[in-house]
Protein backbone atom coordinates (compact mmCIF):
# COMPACT_ATOMS: atom_id res chain seq x y z
CA UNK A 1 0.00 0.00 0.00
CA UNK A 2 1.43 3.43 -0.96
CA UNK A 3 2.13 6.10 1.65
CA UNK A 4 -0.74 8.23 0.33
CA UNK A 5 -3.20 5.36 0.65
CA UNK A 6 -1.87 4.50 4.11
CA UNK A 7 -2.15 8.14 5.08
CA UNK A 8 -5.74 8.43 3.90
CA UNK A 9 -6.68 5.06 5.42
CA UNK A 10 -5.06 5.91 8.75
CA UNK A 11 -6.67 9.32 8.74
CA UNK A 12 -10.11 7.85 8.09
CA UNK A 13 -9.69 5.26 10.84
CA UNK A 14 -8.63 7.85 13.37
CA UNK A 15 -11.18 10.36 12.14
CA UNK A 16 -14.04 7.89 12.51
CA UNK A 17 -12.82 6.88 15.97
CA UNK A 18 -12.25 10.48 17.03
CA UNK A 19 -15.63 11.61 15.74
CA UNK A 20 -17.29 8.72 17.59
CA UNK A 21 -15.53 9.62 20.83
CA UNK A 22 -16.28 13.32 20.40
CA UNK A 23 -19.93 12.68 19.56
CA UNK A 24 -20.25 10.39 22.57
CA UNK A 25 -18.43 13.02 24.63
CA UNK A 26 -21.02 15.52 23.50
CA UNK A 27 -24.10 13.30 23.78
CA UNK A 28 -23.40 12.20 27.35
CA UNK A 29 -23.70 15.82 28.45
CA UNK A 30 -27.44 15.72 27.72
CA UNK A 31 -28.24 13.25 30.53
CA UNK A 32 -25.30 14.46 32.66
CA UNK A 33 -26.58 18.05 32.43
CA UNK A 34 -30.01 16.89 33.63
CA UNK A 35 -28.58 14.71 36.41
CA UNK A 36 -26.34 17.51 37.73
CA UNK A 37 -28.89 20.30 37.32
CA UNK A 38 -27.36 22.94 35.06
CA UNK A 39 -24.15 24.78 34.12
CA UNK A 40 -23.37 26.07 37.61
CA UNK A 41 -23.13 22.54 39.03
CA UNK A 42 -20.96 21.50 36.08
CA UNK A 43 -18.42 24.27 36.72
CA UNK A 44 -16.68 22.14 39.37
CA UNK A 45 -16.15 19.43 36.76
CA UNK A 46 -14.44 22.02 34.55
CA UNK A 47 -12.28 23.32 37.40
CA UNK A 48 -10.83 19.79 37.82
CA UNK A 49 -10.35 18.80 34.20
CA UNK A 50 -8.22 21.70 33.00
CA UNK A 51 -5.33 21.22 35.51
CA UNK A 52 -5.68 17.44 35.01
CA UNK A 53 -5.21 17.82 31.24
CA UNK A 54 -2.18 20.06 31.73
CA UNK A 55 -0.55 17.66 34.20
CA UNK A 56 -1.31 14.77 31.85
CA UNK A 57 0.64 16.44 29.07
CA UNK A 58 3.52 17.20 31.41
CA UNK A 59 3.53 13.60 32.70
CA UNK A 60 3.67 12.24 29.16
CA UNK A 61 6.59 14.65 28.56
CA UNK A 62 5.95 14.54 24.82
CA UNK A 63 7.02 10.89 24.79
CA UNK A 64 3.96 9.44 22.92
CA UNK A 65 4.48 11.82 20.00
CA UNK A 66 8.24 11.47 20.12
CA UNK A 67 8.04 7.66 20.28
CA UNK A 68 5.69 7.65 17.27
CA UNK A 69 8.11 9.84 15.40
CA UNK A 70 11.28 7.91 16.26
CA UNK A 71 9.82 4.44 15.86
CA UNK A 72 8.86 5.58 12.35
CA UNK A 73 12.33 7.04 11.85
CA UNK A 74 14.26 3.93 12.95
CA UNK A 75 11.88 1.62 11.07
CA UNK A 76 12.48 3.68 7.91
CA UNK A 77 16.21 3.06 8.41
CA UNK A 78 15.59 -0.68 8.95
CA UNK A 79 16.82 -0.41 12.55
CA UNK A 80 13.95 -2.42 14.03
CA UNK A 81 15.97 -3.62 17.04
CA UNK A 82 16.74 -0.02 17.98
CA UNK A 83 13.07 0.79 17.57
CA UNK A 84 12.17 -2.08 19.92
CA UNK A 85 14.74 -0.98 22.49
CA UNK A 86 13.29 2.52 22.40
CA UNK A 87 9.64 1.64 22.85
CA UNK A 88 10.20 -0.98 25.53
CA UNK A 89 12.11 1.42 27.74
CA UNK A 90 9.67 4.26 27.01
CA UNK A 91 6.80 2.26 28.51
CA UNK A 92 8.75 1.78 31.73
CA UNK A 93 9.59 5.47 31.84
CA UNK A 94 5.95 6.43 31.30
CA UNK A 95 4.48 4.33 34.10
CA UNK A 96 7.07 5.88 36.44
CA UNK A 97 6.25 9.33 35.12
CA UNK A 98 2.55 8.69 35.73
CA UNK A 99 3.10 7.92 39.40
CA UNK A 100 5.30 10.99 39.87
CA UNK A 101 2.72 13.22 38.13
CA UNK A 102 -0.08 11.79 40.29
CA UNK A 103 1.83 12.65 43.46
CA UNK A 104 2.64 16.14 42.14
CA UNK A 105 -0.97 16.92 41.19
CA UNK A 106 -2.29 15.45 44.45
CA UNK A 107 -0.15 17.75 46.58
CA UNK A 108 -0.53 20.73 44.24
CA UNK A 109 -4.35 20.53 44.38
CA UNK A 110 -4.76 22.95 47.36
CA UNK A 111 -2.53 25.51 45.66
CA UNK A 112 -4.50 25.26 42.39
CA UNK A 113 -7.75 25.57 44.34
CA UNK A 114 -6.45 28.70 46.10
CA UNK A 115 -5.50 30.19 42.72
CA UNK A 116 -9.02 29.49 41.47
CA UNK A 117 -10.60 31.16 44.50
CA UNK A 118 -8.40 34.23 44.06
CA UNK A 119 -9.33 34.32 40.36
CA UNK A 120 -13.02 34.12 41.29
CA UNK A 121 -12.85 37.40 43.17
CA UNK A 122 -14.35 38.36 46.50
CA UNK A 123 -17.74 37.37 47.91
CA UNK A 124 -19.53 34.09 48.38
CA UNK A 125 -18.87 31.27 45.90
CA UNK A 126 -20.72 28.12 44.91
CA UNK A 127 -17.59 25.99 45.42
CA UNK A 128 -15.05 26.16 48.23
CA UNK A 129 -11.30 25.58 48.20
CA UNK A 130 -11.89 22.16 49.79
CA UNK A 131 -14.38 21.21 47.05
CA UNK A 132 -11.95 22.07 44.25
CA UNK A 133 -9.03 20.40 46.06
CA UNK A 134 -10.99 17.18 46.53
CA UNK A 135 -12.10 16.81 42.94
CA UNK A 136 -8.63 17.55 41.54
CA UNK A 137 -7.19 14.82 43.78
CA UNK A 138 -9.75 12.32 42.52
CA UNK A 139 -9.08 12.97 38.84
CA UNK A 140 -5.33 12.84 39.51
CA UNK A 141 -5.59 9.05 39.85
CA UNK A 142 -6.07 8.75 36.09
CA UNK A 143 -2.68 10.41 35.52
CA UNK A 144 -1.04 7.19 36.73
CA UNK A 145 -2.02 5.14 33.67
CA UNK A 146 -2.89 7.54 30.85
CA UNK A 147 0.72 8.50 29.84
CA UNK A 148 1.56 4.78 29.59
CA UNK A 149 -1.56 4.23 27.48
CA UNK A 150 -0.79 7.18 25.19
CA UNK A 151 2.78 5.96 24.65
CA UNK A 152 1.54 2.49 23.73
CA UNK A 153 -0.70 4.10 21.13
CA UNK A 154 2.29 6.08 19.87
CA UNK A 155 4.22 2.82 19.35
CA UNK A 156 1.45 1.42 17.15
CA UNK A 157 1.31 4.69 15.20
CA UNK A 158 5.06 4.58 14.63
CA UNK A 159 4.47 1.24 12.91
CA UNK A 160 1.83 3.00 10.77
CA UNK A 161 -0.88 0.97 12.53
CA UNK A 162 -3.81 3.18 13.52
CA UNK A 163 -6.50 0.59 14.25
CA UNK A 164 -5.41 -0.02 17.88
CA UNK A 165 -5.48 3.70 18.66
CA UNK A 166 -8.92 4.01 17.06
CA UNK A 167 -10.46 1.01 18.84
CA UNK A 168 -8.93 1.76 22.24
CA UNK A 169 -10.08 5.38 22.19
CA UNK A 170 -13.67 4.34 21.46
CA UNK A 171 -13.64 1.66 24.20
CA UNK A 172 -12.12 4.18 26.61
CA UNK A 173 -14.85 6.73 25.92
CA UNK A 174 -17.72 4.22 26.17
CA UNK A 175 -16.55 2.86 29.52
CA UNK A 176 -15.87 6.36 30.85
CA UNK A 177 -19.33 7.59 29.95
CA UNK A 178 -21.14 4.53 31.30
CA UNK A 179 -19.35 4.84 34.64
CA UNK A 180 -19.81 8.62 34.71
CA UNK A 181 -23.54 8.58 34.04
CA UNK A 182 -24.28 5.51 36.14
CA UNK A 183 -22.21 6.71 39.07
CA UNK A 184 -23.55 10.26 39.14
CA UNK A 185 -27.14 9.03 38.79
CA UNK A 186 -26.73 6.63 41.70
CA UNK A 187 -25.18 9.34 43.87
CA UNK A 188 -27.84 11.98 43.16
CA UNK A 189 -31.03 9.92 42.89
CA UNK A 190 -30.46 6.65 44.74
CA UNK A 191 -28.25 7.39 47.74
CA UNK A 192 -29.18 11.07 48.12
CA UNK A 193 -25.55 12.16 47.74
CA UNK A 194 -24.19 15.63 47.03
CA UNK A 195 -23.38 17.30 43.73
CA UNK A 196 -19.78 17.41 44.95
CA UNK A 197 -19.66 13.61 45.27
CA UNK A 198 -21.35 13.15 41.89
CA UNK A 199 -18.72 15.36 40.26
CA UNK A 200 -15.96 13.33 41.90
CA UNK A 201 -17.46 10.10 40.56
CA UNK A 202 -17.68 11.71 37.13
CA UNK A 203 -13.99 12.65 37.00
CA UNK A 204 -12.92 9.26 38.40
CA UNK A 205 -14.49 7.76 35.27
CA UNK A 206 -11.35 8.86 33.38
CA UNK A 207 -9.39 6.17 35.27
CA UNK A 208 -11.98 3.48 34.47
CA UNK A 209 -11.91 4.39 30.78
CA UNK A 210 -8.11 4.25 30.81
CA UNK A 211 -8.18 0.70 32.14
CA UNK A 212 -10.50 -0.35 29.32
CA UNK A 213 -8.20 1.26 26.77
CA UNK A 214 -5.17 -0.58 28.16
CA UNK A 215 -7.01 -3.91 27.89
CA UNK A 216 -7.85 -3.15 24.24
CA UNK A 217 -4.25 -2.23 23.40
CA UNK A 218 -3.03 -5.46 25.05
CA UNK A 219 -5.38 -7.44 22.82
CA UNK A 220 -3.97 -5.80 19.67
CA UNK A 221 -0.40 -6.12 20.88
CA UNK A 222 -0.73 -9.88 21.30
CA UNK A 223 -1.98 -10.11 17.70
CA UNK A 224 0.70 -7.84 16.21
CA UNK A 225 3.67 -9.00 18.30
CA UNK A 226 4.73 -11.95 16.05
CA UNK A 227 4.84 -9.67 12.99
CA UNK A 228 6.82 -7.03 14.86
CA UNK A 229 9.24 -9.68 16.12
CA UNK A 230 9.86 -10.82 12.53
CA UNK A 231 10.78 -7.23 11.66
CA UNK A 232 13.22 -7.12 14.58
CA UNK A 233 14.76 -10.45 13.56
CA UNK A 234 15.28 -9.12 10.02
CA UNK A 235 17.31 -6.14 11.28
CA UNK A 236 20.75 -6.25 9.66
CA UNK A 237 21.83 -2.72 10.62
CA UNK A 238 24.62 -2.06 13.06
CA UNK A 239 22.87 0.75 14.95
CA UNK A 240 23.58 0.47 18.65
CA UNK A 241 22.35 3.54 20.47
CA UNK A 242 22.65 3.68 24.22
CA UNK A 243 19.64 4.58 26.34
CA UNK A 244 21.37 7.85 27.13
CA UNK A 245 21.67 8.72 23.44
CA UNK A 246 18.08 7.74 22.69
CA UNK A 247 16.57 9.61 25.59
CA UNK A 248 18.66 12.70 25.13
CA UNK A 249 17.18 12.77 21.62
CA UNK A 250 13.65 12.14 22.90
CA UNK A 251 13.95 14.75 25.64
CA UNK A 252 15.37 17.26 23.20
CA UNK A 253 12.47 16.70 20.85
CA UNK A 254 9.91 15.85 23.52
CA UNK A 255 9.75 19.30 25.12
CA UNK A 256 8.10 20.86 22.05
CA UNK A 257 5.57 18.00 22.07
CA UNK A 258 4.71 18.87 25.69
CA UNK A 259 4.29 22.52 24.83
CA UNK A 260 2.01 21.77 21.88
CA UNK A 261 0.07 19.18 23.92
CA UNK A 262 -0.74 21.64 26.68
CA UNK A 263 -1.30 24.68 24.47
CA UNK A 264 -5.10 24.38 24.23
CA UNK A 265 -5.52 23.30 27.91
CA UNK A 266 -3.37 26.29 28.89
CA UNK A 267 -5.61 28.68 26.95
CA UNK A 268 -8.53 27.18 28.88
CA UNK A 269 -6.60 27.56 32.13
CA UNK A 270 -6.00 31.22 31.32
CA UNK A 271 -9.77 31.51 30.89
CA UNK A 272 -10.27 29.70 34.19
CA UNK A 273 -8.02 32.18 36.02
CA UNK A 274 -9.28 35.35 34.32
CA UNK A 275 -12.92 34.73 33.39
CA UNK A 276 -14.66 35.51 36.68
CA UNK A 277 -12.39 38.44 37.48
CA UNK A 278 -12.93 39.85 34.00
CA UNK A 279 -16.69 39.59 34.42
CA UNK A 280 -16.51 41.25 37.85
CA UNK A 281 -14.42 44.10 36.44
CA UNK A 282 -16.93 44.41 33.61
CA UNK A 283 -19.79 44.80 36.09
CA UNK A 284 -21.47 41.39 35.57
CA UNK A 285 -23.31 40.19 38.72
CA UNK A 286 -21.57 37.35 40.56
CA UNK A 287 -24.55 35.02 40.20
CA UNK A 288 -23.71 34.55 36.51
CA UNK A 289 -19.97 33.88 36.84
CA UNK A 290 -19.86 30.12 37.45
CA UNK A 291 -22.74 29.38 35.09
CA UNK A 292 -21.12 31.28 32.23
CA UNK A 293 -17.76 29.67 32.95
CA UNK A 294 -19.46 26.27 32.74
CA UNK A 295 -20.79 27.26 29.32
CA UNK A 296 -17.36 28.42 28.16
CA UNK A 297 -15.15 25.55 29.30
CA UNK A 298 -17.60 22.67 29.23
CA UNK A 299 -20.95 22.86 27.43
CA UNK A 300 -19.98 24.92 24.35
CA UNK A 301 -16.43 23.57 24.39
CA UNK A 302 -17.73 20.01 24.06
CA UNK A 303 -19.80 21.01 21.03
CA UNK A 304 -16.99 22.78 19.16
CA UNK A 305 -14.69 19.82 19.74
CA UNK A 306 -16.65 17.93 17.06
CA UNK A 307 -15.08 19.89 14.14
CA UNK A 308 -11.68 19.77 15.87
CA UNK A 309 -11.96 15.99 16.08
CA UNK A 310 -10.71 15.90 12.50
CA UNK A 311 -7.61 17.87 13.47
CA UNK A 312 -6.47 15.54 16.23
CA UNK A 313 -6.89 12.53 13.93
CA UNK A 314 -5.00 14.22 11.10
CA UNK A 315 -2.20 15.47 13.37
CA UNK A 316 -1.62 11.97 14.77
CA UNK A 317 -1.67 10.38 11.32
CA UNK A 318 0.52 12.81 9.44
CA UNK A 319 3.50 12.90 11.80
CA UNK A 320 5.11 9.48 11.10
CA UNK A 321 4.58 9.80 7.33
CA UNK A 322 6.09 13.28 7.03
CA UNK A 323 8.94 12.30 9.37
CA UNK A 324 9.78 9.21 7.30
CA UNK A 325 9.73 10.98 3.94
CA UNK A 326 11.54 14.05 5.27
CA UNK A 327 14.42 11.90 6.56
CA UNK A 328 14.53 10.04 3.23
CA UNK A 329 14.72 13.36 1.40
CA UNK A 330 11.47 12.74 -0.51
CA UNK A 331 10.34 16.37 -0.41
CA UNK A 332 7.75 15.97 -3.18
CA UNK A 333 6.00 13.37 -1.02
CA UNK A 334 6.27 15.63 2.02
CA UNK A 335 4.68 18.53 0.09
CA UNK A 336 1.92 16.27 -1.22
CA UNK A 337 1.12 15.01 2.29
CA UNK A 338 1.08 18.52 3.76
CA UNK A 339 -1.26 19.72 1.02
CA UNK A 340 -3.48 16.66 1.42
CA UNK A 341 -3.77 17.04 5.20
CA UNK A 342 -4.57 20.75 5.17
CA UNK A 343 -7.19 20.39 2.45
CA UNK A 344 -8.76 17.27 3.96
CA UNK A 345 -8.97 18.99 7.35
CA UNK A 346 -10.62 22.13 5.99
CA UNK A 347 -12.87 20.11 3.66
CA UNK A 348 -14.63 18.80 6.77
CA UNK A 349 -13.94 21.48 9.40
CA UNK A 350 -15.14 24.59 7.55
CA UNK A 351 -18.67 23.37 6.67
CA UNK A 352 -19.01 21.85 10.16
CA UNK A 353 -18.13 25.19 11.76
CA UNK A 354 -20.42 27.13 9.41
CA UNK A 355 -23.30 24.78 10.15
CA UNK A 356 -22.68 25.05 13.88
CA UNK A 357 -22.80 28.84 13.67
CA UNK A 358 -26.13 29.02 11.86
CA UNK A 359 -27.69 26.31 14.04
CA UNK A 360 -26.18 27.47 17.34
CA UNK A 361 -29.60 28.10 18.95
CA UNK A 362 -31.24 24.72 18.24
CA UNK A 363 -27.91 22.95 18.81
CA UNK A 364 -27.37 24.35 22.30
CA UNK A 365 -31.03 23.94 23.20
CA UNK A 366 -31.12 20.32 22.01
CA UNK A 367 -28.17 19.27 24.12
CA UNK A 368 -28.78 21.41 27.19
CA UNK A 369 -31.58 23.96 27.44
CA UNK A 370 -32.39 27.29 25.83
CA UNK A 371 -29.95 29.90 27.12
CA UNK A 372 -29.15 33.12 25.30
CA UNK A 373 -25.61 33.40 26.65
CA UNK A 374 -24.81 29.76 25.88
CA UNK A 375 -26.09 30.23 22.31
CA UNK A 376 -24.09 33.44 21.91
CA UNK A 377 -20.88 31.80 23.12
CA UNK A 378 -21.41 28.86 20.74
CA UNK A 379 -22.04 31.24 17.82
CA UNK A 380 -18.61 32.84 18.31
CA UNK A 381 -16.85 29.62 19.32
CA UNK A 382 -17.85 27.69 16.17
CA UNK A 383 -15.49 29.50 13.73
CA UNK A 384 -12.69 29.36 16.32
CA UNK A 385 -12.88 25.55 16.00
CA UNK A 386 -11.33 25.88 12.52
CA UNK A 387 -8.40 27.85 13.94
CA UNK A 388 -7.94 25.31 16.75
CA UNK A 389 -7.86 22.56 14.12
CA UNK A 390 -5.32 24.35 11.95
CA UNK A 391 -3.10 25.08 14.94
CA UNK A 392 -3.00 21.42 15.90
CA UNK A 393 -2.23 20.17 12.39
CA UNK A 394 0.33 22.86 11.52
CA UNK A 395 2.22 22.21 14.77
CA UNK A 396 2.34 18.53 13.82
CA UNK A 397 3.67 19.41 10.36
CA UNK A 398 6.37 21.65 11.88
CA UNK A 399 7.42 18.75 14.11
CA UNK A 400 7.47 16.40 11.14
CA UNK A 401 9.96 18.60 9.23
CA UNK A 402 12.31 18.61 12.24
CA UNK A 403 11.60 22.16 13.37
CA UNK A 404 9.85 21.14 16.59
CA UNK A 405 12.10 23.47 18.60
CA UNK A 406 10.35 26.41 16.93
CA UNK A 407 6.93 25.25 18.12
CA UNK A 408 8.04 26.16 21.64
CA UNK A 409 8.30 29.82 20.65
CA UNK A 410 5.07 29.70 18.65
CA UNK A 411 3.08 28.38 21.61
CA UNK A 412 4.71 30.78 24.08
CA UNK A 413 3.87 33.72 21.80
CA UNK A 414 0.31 32.48 21.42
CA UNK A 415 -0.17 32.09 25.18
CA UNK A 416 1.38 35.49 25.91
CA UNK A 417 -1.06 37.13 23.50
CA UNK A 418 -3.99 35.22 25.01
CA UNK A 419 -3.02 36.23 28.56
CA UNK A 420 -2.52 39.88 27.58
CA UNK A 421 -5.84 40.41 25.78
CA UNK A 422 -8.16 38.08 27.71
CA UNK A 423 -9.33 40.30 30.59
CA UNK A 424 -9.81 43.44 28.42
CA UNK A 425 -11.87 41.40 25.94
CA UNK A 426 -13.93 39.78 28.73
CA UNK A 427 -14.59 43.20 30.28
CA UNK A 428 -15.77 44.48 26.90
CA UNK A 429 -17.61 41.44 25.48
CA UNK A 430 -18.23 39.32 28.62
CA UNK A 431 -17.66 35.55 28.20
CA UNK A 432 -17.60 35.89 24.42
CA UNK A 433 -14.43 37.95 24.89
CA UNK A 434 -12.59 34.86 26.15
CA UNK A 435 -13.53 33.03 22.94
CA UNK A 436 -12.36 35.99 20.87
CA UNK A 437 -9.06 36.01 22.76
CA UNK A 438 -8.51 32.32 21.97
CA UNK A 439 -9.33 32.89 18.30
CA UNK A 440 -6.97 35.85 17.94
CA UNK A 441 -4.06 34.16 19.75
CA UNK A 442 -4.38 30.87 17.86
CA UNK A 443 -4.70 32.65 14.50
CA UNK A 444 -1.36 34.34 15.08
CA UNK A 445 0.10 30.94 16.05
CA UNK A 446 -1.19 29.37 12.81
CA UNK A 447 0.26 32.23 10.75
CA UNK A 448 3.70 31.76 12.31
CA UNK A 449 3.49 27.99 11.70
CA UNK A 450 2.70 28.64 8.04
CA UNK A 451 5.78 30.86 7.77
CA UNK A 452 7.93 28.08 9.31
CA UNK A 453 6.48 25.44 6.96
CA UNK A 454 7.10 27.68 3.94
CA UNK A 455 10.67 28.52 4.94
CA UNK A 456 11.98 25.17 6.21
CA UNK A 457 9.67 22.77 4.38
CA UNK A 458 10.00 24.67 1.09
CA UNK A 459 6.21 24.42 0.81
CA UNK A 460 4.24 26.61 -1.58
CA UNK A 461 0.74 27.60 -0.51
CA UNK A 462 -0.46 28.86 -3.90
CA UNK A 463 -1.82 25.43 -5.00
CA UNK A 464 -4.12 25.52 -1.96
CA UNK A 465 -5.92 28.70 -2.98
CA UNK A 466 -8.29 27.29 -5.61
CA UNK A 467 -9.53 24.25 -3.62
CA UNK A 468 -9.85 26.42 -0.50
CA UNK A 469 -11.93 28.92 -2.47
CA UNK A 470 -14.16 26.04 -3.61
CA UNK A 471 -14.55 24.78 -0.02
CA UNK A 472 -15.54 28.28 1.07
CA UNK A 473 -18.00 28.71 -1.80
CA UNK A 474 -19.67 25.33 -1.30
CA UNK A 475 -19.89 25.97 2.45
CA UNK A 476 -21.62 29.27 1.69
CA UNK A 477 -24.15 27.52 -0.57
CA UNK A 478 -24.78 24.98 2.20
CA UNK A 479 -25.22 27.84 4.69
CA UNK A 480 -27.87 29.51 2.51
CA UNK A 481 -29.84 26.26 2.17
CA UNK A 482 -29.68 25.59 5.92
CA UNK A 483 -30.63 29.20 6.64
CA UNK A 484 -33.78 28.88 4.54
CA UNK A 485 -34.78 25.65 6.30
CA UNK A 486 -34.07 27.21 9.70
CA UNK A 487 -36.09 30.33 8.84
CA UNK A 488 -39.09 28.22 7.80
CA UNK A 489 -38.95 26.35 11.10
CA UNK A 490 -38.66 29.41 13.35
CA UNK A 491 -41.71 30.94 11.67
CA UNK A 492 -43.77 27.97 12.84
CA UNK A 493 -42.01 26.56 15.93
CA UNK A 494 -40.67 27.79 19.24
CA UNK A 495 -36.95 26.98 19.09
CA UNK A 496 -36.77 27.47 22.85
CA UNK A 497 -38.42 24.05 23.22
CA UNK A 498 -35.97 21.12 23.21
CA UNK A 499 -38.12 18.85 21.03
CA UNK A 500 -38.56 21.55 18.39
CA UNK A 501 -34.81 22.19 18.35
CA UNK A 502 -34.12 18.49 17.86
CA UNK A 503 -36.56 18.48 14.94
CA UNK A 504 -34.77 21.44 13.32
CA UNK A 505 -31.42 19.66 13.61
CA UNK A 506 -32.87 16.38 12.33
CA UNK A 507 -33.90 18.10 9.10
CA UNK A 508 -31.32 20.88 8.61
CA UNK A 509 -28.12 18.93 9.37
CA UNK A 510 -28.68 16.03 6.90
CA UNK A 511 -29.92 18.38 4.17
CA UNK A 512 -26.96 20.73 4.65
CA UNK A 513 -24.47 17.86 4.63
CA UNK A 514 -26.05 16.35 1.52
CA UNK A 515 -25.98 19.68 -0.36
CA UNK A 516 -22.30 20.22 0.50
CA UNK A 517 -21.28 16.68 -0.42
CA UNK A 518 -23.35 16.74 -3.63
CA UNK A 519 -21.66 19.91 -4.89
CA UNK A 520 -18.21 18.73 -3.77
CA UNK A 521 -18.51 15.39 -5.56
CA UNK A 522 -20.12 16.81 -8.71
CA UNK A 523 -17.44 19.50 -9.02
CA UNK A 524 -14.58 17.01 -8.57
CA UNK A 525 -13.31 18.67 -5.38
CA UNK A 526 -13.95 15.52 -3.36
CA UNK A 527 -11.95 13.44 -5.85
CA UNK A 528 -9.05 15.87 -5.61
CA UNK A 529 -8.97 15.69 -1.81
CA UNK A 530 -10.17 12.17 -1.01
CA UNK A 531 -8.62 10.39 -3.97
CA UNK A 532 -9.77 6.83 -4.72
CA UNK A 533 -11.92 6.79 -1.62
CA UNK A 534 -14.22 9.36 -3.30
CA UNK A 535 -15.12 6.77 -5.97
CA UNK A 536 -15.93 4.21 -3.29
CA UNK A 537 -18.23 6.69 -1.57
CA UNK A 538 -19.81 7.61 -4.90
CA UNK A 539 -20.57 3.97 -5.69
CA UNK A 540 -22.26 3.49 -2.33
CA UNK A 541 -24.21 6.74 -2.53
CA UNK A 542 -25.58 6.78 -6.07
CA UNK A 543 -26.89 10.32 -5.68
CA UNK A 544 -23.31 11.65 -5.71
Amino acid sequence: MSDSNKLVRGTFLLTIATVITKVLGMLYLIPFYSIMGGEENLALYGYAYTPYTIMLSVAAAGVPGAVSKYVAKYNALGAYATSQKLYRSSLIVMISSGFIAFIALYFAAPFIADMQMVASGEGEHRWSTEDITGIIRVVAIAVIIVPFMATWRGIFQGFESFGPTSASSVIEQILRILFLLGGSFVVIYMVDGTVQTANEIAVFAAFIGGLGSLATLWYFWRKRKPHIQKMVDSDTTDYDFSYREMYSEIIRYGVPFIIVGISIPLTMFIDQLTHNNGLAMGGVPEEYHDAWFGMLNLTTHKLVMIPTAFASAFAITILPFITKNFHKGKMDDVHHQIRLMILMLLFFAIPAAVGMMILSAPLYTSFYSYNEMGIKILLFYAPVSVVISLFSVTCSIVQGIDRQNLTLYVVLAMLAIKAAINIPLIMQFQTVGAVMGTGIALSIGVLINFIIIKKYGKFHFRPLFRPLAEIGLYSLVMLLVVEIIYYVFILNLDIGQKLNSVLVLAVAVPVGALVYMFISFRSGLADEILGARADKIRKKLKVL
